[in-house]
């Protein structure tokens, strides 16, 4: 999984003093199965305590489509609320 380790051991430990951003495969952006699963994974670990923004660990590779980007977006949007 994308960072994870690397993302969720320094933000249980720094969480309240930094913001995190990404930890987010986006080779997984054309596989809408694994991307849930690990957006599942990543993202509610990472925003607890606030201070995460969800991006990808890369830039978006040239062969996601716009659709596919779009599912990013919505799951992200679905996820990653804070409330």
């Amino acid at each position: 999984m994308a960072g994870m380790t690397t993302y969720v051991v320094p933000k249980a430990e720094f969480g309240d003093k930094l913001g995190f951003h990404g930890g987010l495969n986006a080779v997984l952006y054309d596989k809408p199965d694994e991307l849930w699963a690990e957006m599942c994974k990543v993202i509610p670990a990472m925003k607890r305590s606030g201070g995460y923004m969800i991006s990808s660990d890369h830039s978006v590779p040239e062969s996601v489509s716009l659709e596919q980007f779009g599912e990013f977006v919505r799951l992200a949007k679905e996820l990653g609320a804070y409330e």
